[in-house]
């Protein structure tokens, strides 16, 4: 009997999902219907007796997760509520909690996020009296590099070639996995790294997973790094009913960790794997993959493949070349006026797709000019705002008693009258006593004296965590109703009121605004679960700081986006700013004695400027400017040598500087004439 889910499936669409055995990569281009295969794929397992709790899917982010369960419940109902569909790290989350279980005295353990890392290496370089100057944040994405590829700080050593940067790192890497060990606190490497160490050295750890999960399902490969690849292969390496889903010409995260290499060597790793190419294109104008196909072709280290449009040939891409940058900005403010006012596009038909974010500055003050309104993705998540990641640090302390991040994040905020005096006090008798912090703060009258002024706040303080403990873990309490009560005695709104000028304006709504966020995301988890539990929900707001950030506005609005940012995204009109040497491929990329720890190669800045092409449906342009103001000097500009291999055929060039031909002047002069009658 053929396949319910093989409707409206090309051939190679309906072979993706009807080859459920064995080894098997899907390279899927950019619009060619990829989520479809996968929800098809798993639908089409279950039909043929797959039991559902024996499925994994992983993708990077949760919503891509959560749209995958959505499609899944409307195909095969309840079913899909019992596949695994997860990013990574909830997988590893899951794994590590479930090992705890079958551990004997297994240590209560938290989760630490980046700002937490970030707090955790600075009390390092305190307590350890280090001068350091260096963007430690630059030194984190180091050691989250030597994490993922399993290399060891006894693998280290500082070189006469090692940078600053390199040498920062390799001396504060063991220090770090110190500190996380006494904390007994995971980052997001380790919920990755962490299990697949468990399975690589305990086979009845391995064969535990491998049994749940007897067929594997991974999204977006390419962005998989070396410890997420060792954890698919510890998992399916046996069974080997693994099927991955992506596309080498957008891997775009290398700077991230991300190896490329990893879909590039999948029947490697997985020997007589089956390759099969969705190269359909149902998204962009022939035109526009056309010029996509010729950038993309240049990269050498590639699964060799063209896409192939589906929808006609469209209009030719439009290459538009500007006298400056300045010039630049008032030409594509103006051109998306007219865009919606003359052609009646809708603002959220049109993005425009940049390398870097500073290139945004000048056009927002254009945009602005002319009233149109426009929305930037990459801003600062909600999960990154202080209100949110004050709560969670007072929730932690409720989870795991005395976590000392988070206890020194709000030991004394709202301002209790415990200062840096007093708390470094508490924290040399803690070092000198190999103790824990909180245990100076319980000690606090013997270390402090009892005539001490911080003694009444520290006692308030111990009570308040202590009194709502309880209160959390009572039975018939609410999360929500203790959370309300929790924030109350905490002070919070008080202290937002004081702090923006009694409480009025909109600096207020939205210190306040985040706070209520905060507890109608608690809200929104308890409605979700049966058995809610705050350990649970901790962990899952602290598994949302790893997330790309996800856009939530809604309405009305042009985007702007990095080229980053925009991946996965499309839309009707594009327009692509910058096809210059030192923009696009970027300037880091260029310099032979670059240090940055976010550096990418020319074959990735290409697979990025691929990605910002194919984001284009109908139309697609491209900008460039002959001069631009570059660190307040004016300098003149190199077109991008990613326009070189594109054919002057399948391109509509207009440069600003050319001098205007007898036909142009006299077609002006006659559209002039036309608005005097």
């Amino acid at each position: 009997m053929a396949s319910r889910w093989l409707n409206n499936l090309n051939p190679e669409q309906a072979d993706a999902v009807t080859t459920i055995h064995g080894p098997l990569l899907v390279l899927a281009g950019a619009g060619s219907g990829k989520t479809r295969v996968i929800t098809h794929r798993i639908a089409e397992m279950i039909d043929n007796g797959i039991a559902p709790q024996n499925i994994l899917a992983v993708t990077f982010t949760n919503k891509a997760a959560n749209e995958m369960k959505h499609r899944l419940k409307s195909m095969v109902g309840r079913k899909a509520s019992r596949v695994t569909m997860s990013t990574f790290h909830s997988l590893g989350l899951l794994m590590l909690k479930a090992e705890a279980k079958l551990a004997e005295n297994a240590r209560p353990f938290t989760v630490y996020g980046s700002s937490d890392q970030l707090s955790c290496l600075k009390e390092i370089v305190r307590r350890y009296q280090l001068e350091r100057s260096l963007d430690l944040e630059a030194v984190l994405t180091r050691i989250s590099g030597y994490k993922n590829d399993f290399i060891l700080p006894k693998d280290l050593e500082i070189t006469p070639s090692s940078d600053e940067y390199e040498a920062a790192a390799i001396e504060l890497y063991p220090l770090y996995l110190e500190q996380m060990t006494a904390f007994s606190a995971y980052d997001f490497d380790d919920l990755v790294v962490k299990p697949t160490m468990m399975m690589e050295a305990d086979e009845n750890c391995r064969r535990r997973w491998a049994e749940r999960f007897q067929y594997v399902l991974v999204d977006e490969y390419q962005d998989t790094n070396t410890a997420q690849m060792r954890l698919l292969k510890a998992i399916a390496g046996e069974h080997k009913n693994v099927c991955v889903v992506g596309d080498d010409d957008q891997a775009i995260y290398g700077w991230r960790g991300a190896k490329v290499q990893n879909i590039l060597n999948f029947s490697d790793d997985f020997p007589g794997a089956k390759i099969i190419y969705l190269m359909r294109n149902y998204r962009s104008h022939g035109h526009i993959l056309a010029v996509a196909n010729k950038v993309i072709a240049v990269n050498k280290d590639r699964h060799p493949k063209a896409m192939i449009p589906v929808r006609d040939a469209g209009p030719k891409v439009r290459l538009v070349i500007q006298r400056d940058g300045d010039c630049e900005c008032r030409w594509v403010a103006e051109h998306i006026d007219s865009l919606i006012v003359r052609d009646g596009y809708r603002p959220s038909d049109i993005a425009v797709l940049y390398r870097s974010n500073l290139t945004a500055r000048p056009l927002e003050l254009e945009l602005r000019s002319l009233r149109v309104p426009y929305r930037i993705i990459g801003g600062t998540s909600f999960f990154d705002k202080k209100e949110v990641k004050d709560l969670l640090a007072y929730l932690k302390l409720i989870t795991h008693y005395g976590e000392e991040i988070s206890l020194r994040r709000v030991i004394n905020y709202p301002a209790r009258g415990i200062g840096a005096v007093t708390l470094n006090k508490l924290s040399a008798w803690a070092e000198s006593e190999h103790k824990l912090l909180i245990e100076a703060v319980e000690k606090a009258p013997e270390i402090l004296g009892d005539k001490d002024r911080a003694l009444k706040p520290i006692s308030d303080f111990l009570s308040l965590i202590k009194h709502f403990t309880d209160e959390f873990l009572h039975k018939n309490r609410k999360l929500d109703e203790v959370m309300e009560e929790y924030i109350k005695a905490i002070g919070l709104y008080e202290d937002i009121q004081t702090a923006t000028a009694g409480g009025s304006g909109k600096a207020f709504e939205a210190r306040w605004g985040n706070v209520l966020g905060f507890l109608e995301s608690l809200q929104a988890y308890m409605r979700e679960v049966n058995q809610p539990l705050l350990e649970e929900f901790i962990n899952r707001v602290s598994l949302m700081d790893v997330e790309v950030g996800e856009e939530k506005e809604s309405g009305e609005r042009v985007t702007l986006s990095t080229l980053h940012g925009a991946k996965g995204l499309e839309f009707r009109h594009v327009i692509l700013m910058g096809l210059e040497e030192g923009l696009l491929p970027h300037e880091r990329t260029l310099s032979p004695h670059a240090t940055d720890a976010i550096i990418t190669d020319i074959a990735e800045e290409r697979r990025l400027c691929y990605v910002g092409i194919t984001r284009a449906k109908d139309e697609l342009i491209m900008t460039r400017a002959d001069k631009r103001l570059i660190r307040g000097k004016e300098q003149k500009r190199t077109p991008s040598r990613f326009l070189d291999p594109i054919p002057l055929e399948l391109l509509d060039i207009t440069d600003m500087n050319a001098p205007a031909s007898a036909d142009e002047v006299v077609n002006a002069l006659g559209q002039f004439l036309a608005t005097l009658e």
